[in-house]
């Protein structure tokens, strides 16, 4: 797939997009910050060398996908899905169990990786291939079939893991990809009933903890120090923050250990004790404008590729954010979806700089010489 005749190369430095650099920025130092305060003098509190680390490591892959023409990257995505679908499969073999699940593979550098989350930018890739080549074709079922099971592969492979979280953000992915698509409404309702028929089996499918966390999430009153416990910590945290905040490392949730994981999971509850109702609007606020921005990117895209690819990752982070505040405020159920750019997880931060990066390429590449 090579880009359009006079598209501009892009890559410098007036070509930037400096509000969306700033934004990521922005929204990465509040969660390097909050790493940091909710680990202090913890036995976590190694997370926020790691944490730096890793936004470093994700800003050298947000500038590579910068620079590498994006249409390079979407023509070998059939081999980096072939390659992430191999990697998933050796985690379920050989990764060594931790807290019962297995998502994490070693690399001889001392670190691990968690393979689901770099699935999420291969799809994105894979989806935009397949739809950028039958975009002025109706989606057949054998069409259809295609994109399905380049989804669905992975997400079975990801909830045997198991992470149901992380299989949930993939379907997103699937739906951008139909929601563009030329479909004729017979197939769609078929694909809706074909998930409905399967919902028990997928229910079927969840671990004991995985179906107490929905249930748990219905009523956290009923087990309070079981089930519950992680919702009912959240709610006091964000309700003790008030308008302004406890301020900086004085969350007594967060700092007396009360509030489960505030470094990862529920860094936006530990943020919201600290920083109050006003840090929080700001932080969505960021979140907003990124998506806006990204949003727009899709809109200024010189072509359908470019288009799918900021699309994709605007509702891939709309996804994110919307299901770990709804986590954290009671609205949704506990899935263990970090917060995208804030959450400490080395994988998931790399692969969301990884995909600004390609939104930032198709940008760039907007430009006509």
């Amino acid at each position: 797939m090579r880009a359009p005749a006079g598209q501009g190369r892009g890559g410098r430095l007036k070509d930037m997009d400096w509000t969306m650099c700033g934004l990521v920025v922005a929204i990465s130092v509040a969660g390097l910050v909050q790493v940091y305060s909710a680990t202090v003098n913890t036995r976590f509190q190694d997370a926020f060398a790691s944490h730096a680390w890793w936004l470093l490591l994700g800003g050298v892959m947000f500038w590579i996908a910068s620079r590498l023409d994006y249409h390079i990257s979407v023509s070998v995505s059939p081999l980096l899905w072939i390659a992430g679908v191999l990697g998933l499969i050796a985690v379920l073999l050989f990764a060594e169990p931790v807290n019962g699940a297995r998502r994490w593979l070693s690399t001889p550098f001392g670190f691990s990786l968690q393979p689901s989350e770099f699935l999420k930018v291969v799809l994105v890739l894979v989806v935009v291939k397949y739809w950028a080549e039958h975009s002025t074709k109706s989606l057949s079922p054998r069409g259809l079939a295609i994109l399905a099971a380049a989804v669905l592969v992975p997400f079975v492979l990801i909830v045997l893991q198991p992470d149901l979280g992380t299989a949930l953000s993939m379907l997103p992915v699937l739906g951008m990809a139909l929601f563009m698509s030329t479909i004729r409404r017979k197939h769609l309702v078929a694909v809706c009933v074909v998930g409905v028929l399967l919902s028990p089996v997928a229910w079927s499918m969840l671990k004991p903890y995985q179906k107490d966390r929905i249930t748990g999430f219905m009523d956290p009153d009923k087990s309070p120090l079981d089930a519950g416990y992680q919702i009912l910590q959240s709610k006091i945290a964000v309700g003790s923050g008030g308008i302004w905040g406890q301020g900086f490392v004085q969350g007594s949730q967060t700092q007396l250990r009360f509030l489960p994981t505030p470094h990862t999971d529920f860094i936006l509850a530990a943020f919201a004790e600290e920083r109050g109702f006003v840090g929080v609007a700001v932080v969505l606020a960021l979140y907003y404008a990124l998506l806006m921005r990204i949003v727009q990117t899709g809109n200024l895209a010189t072509d359908a590729a470019g288009m799918l690819i900021s699309m994709t990752v605007a509702v891939l982070l709309l996804f994110h954010v919307v299901v770990n505040v709804g986590m954290v405020a009671h609205k949704l159920p506990v899935t263990g979806l970090p917060l995208p750019l804030m959450s400490y997880g080395g994988s998931n931060l790399v692969a969301f700089l990884a995909m600004l990066g390609l939104v930032h390429n198709v940008r760039q590449r907007r430009i006509v010489n």
